[in-house]
């Protein structure tokens, strides 16, 4: 038999104290893997947190994109709409206007350009009818030329 001297107190401390060391390791190592995965959160929050970022710096160049396409569309149509009422005047005339469509003033033109080519045909005619009555004139006046000679 071993007796017991006054190490089995001393022992018994060490004993324990190497037990609570094991728990104080394994408590370190448990807290050691929750703040890894802390940090594996962390990281894929703040991954997360910039996406979300850069998803809303892309709507929002979509949208002020959007909004200059409107604006220079609007702007476009602004200077069309000046640009139509330099040429077409005043609103106030357009009351007492006869034609008042492009089909009347289509039919209206045909009408117009049929009484030129009519126009026209009569001033040949009176260009012949005028050659003929001076040639007319230039026999008679030889004829009555000849009669006296």
């Amino acid at each position: 038999m071993v007796t017991q001297g006054p190490w089995l107190s001393r022992d018994g401390f060490v004993a324990e104290t190497a037990v609570q060391f094991d728990r104080v390791n394994a408590a370190i190592a448990r807290l050691e893997r929750e703040a890894e995965k802390a940090r594996q959160t962390i990281a894929e929050m703040a991954e997360e947190a910039n996406r979300a970022r850069r998803f809303q710096a892309f709507e929002e160049t979509l949208k002020n994109s959007r909004d200059y396409k409107l604006t220079d569309l609007q702007r476009g149509f602004r200077d069309l709409k000046s640009r139509l009422d330099a040429i077409e005047g005043a609103k106030s005339t357009f009351v007492g206007l006869t034609y008042k469509s492009f089909d009347a003033i289509d039919s209206k033109l045909a009408e117009l350009s049929a009484l030129q080519a009519q126009f026209e045909r009569s001033e040949q005619n009176v260009r012949r009818n005028a050659v003929l009555v001076c040639a007319a004139a230039v026999l008679a006046a030889i004829a009555v030329a000849s009669h006296l000679f």
